[in-house]
């Protein structure tokens, strides 16, 4: 069979599935062929200039593929890659995959992260590390250390810190769950960015539905999705230095309920910053 035939394969197969209403984040043509180029080890743009390429050798794996694509579960768990601010992060089921949405709070910390040292950053709820490991390699200088609960996503985050980083040891990460407190042995940090748990639990529940197969874990914040946000900020000036800032993604959920307890909290000059569709996505504050 030719790239071309496996291809038109894979897409209907995919076209069914995608009618029925169940997985709508599915995209026929373009998941044919991220999955074929994955199995057949080239490019798409290879794929594309080749398509009368036999690929006989890659069906059985493929078509395994597809079938688990056709029922929701993500790319990039089944290629084991997720790009994320134009780096390829590695991702399994034990962390979330890196969405476009948290590049807005990326923008924001290269914003506010000066070019020069010294400068201190904690990442809370690392997952995959796409954030710290992002802002490492932008800002060299930070001195960096991420948090996580799971140990196994930490195991992925400290993959990405070496493959991208070239050195397992440019981010120290600590397991640790965020509402028993932040790491107190660290010293106190510039700026504290976080991608918590925040979506209400119902939401959360409802979601995985479709049979993405992200960890339930990194998702669910409780009824009203802020049980890890509050958390996180009763825990925040124990290790904010004065002066400091706080980013932190919620969402078009609860970013107002999010910074009005900020604000409770002691916390100042509080932002709430808009992704690329217009939501409510990142929330910041000044520690005083």
């Amino acid at each position: 069979m030719t790239v071309r035939q496996a291809l038109i394969y894979a897409r209907e197969k995919l076209e069914a599935a995608q009618q029925h209403g169940l997985h709508p984040d599915l995209t026929p043509a373009l998941d044919a062929a991220v999955l074929l180029a994955f199995h057949l080890g080239v490019s798409r743009s290879y794929l594309a200039a080749h398509d009368d390429l036999e690929c006989d050798g890659v069906l059985d794996s493929f078509y395994k593929s597809v079938s688990k694509r056709s029922m929701g579960y993500p790319v990039a768990y089944l290629t084991g890659v997720k790009e994320f601010w134009g780096r390829p992060f590695s991702v399994s089921p034990a962390t979330l995959i890196p969405k476009p949405d948290t590049e807005t709070l990326i923008e924001r910390a290269l914003h506010i992260i000066p070019d020069t040292p010294p400068f201190c950053v904690l990442d809370v709820c690392t997952g995959s590390g796409c954030i710290a490991i992002t802002l490492k390699a932008e800002k060299q200088h930070i001195q960096c250390v991420a948090t996580d609960i799971s140990n196994p996503a930490l195991d992925i985050a400290r993959t990405n810190a070496q493959t991208l980083l070239q050195s397992p040891n440019a981010i120290r990460f600590i397991q640790g769950d965020l509402r028993q407190g932040l790491p107190k042995n660290e010293g106190t940090f510039d700026l504290v960015v976080s991608n918590p748990p925040y979506v209400p639990s119902l939401i959360a529940k409802h979601l995985l539905n479709d049979g993405r197969s992200e960890p339930l874990l990194a998702l669910d914040g409780g009824s009203d999705g802020l049980d890890l946000v509050r958390s996180l900020i009763d825990h925040l000036p124990q290790v904010v230095k004065q002066g400091g800032k706080v980013l932190i993604e919620t969402g078009e959920y609860n970013a107002q309920q999010a910074s009005e307890y900020l604000n409770l909290k002691g916390f100042t000059d509080i932002v709430i910053h808009a992704d690329l569709s217009g939501q409510e996505r990142v929330v910041e504050g000044s520690w005083k």
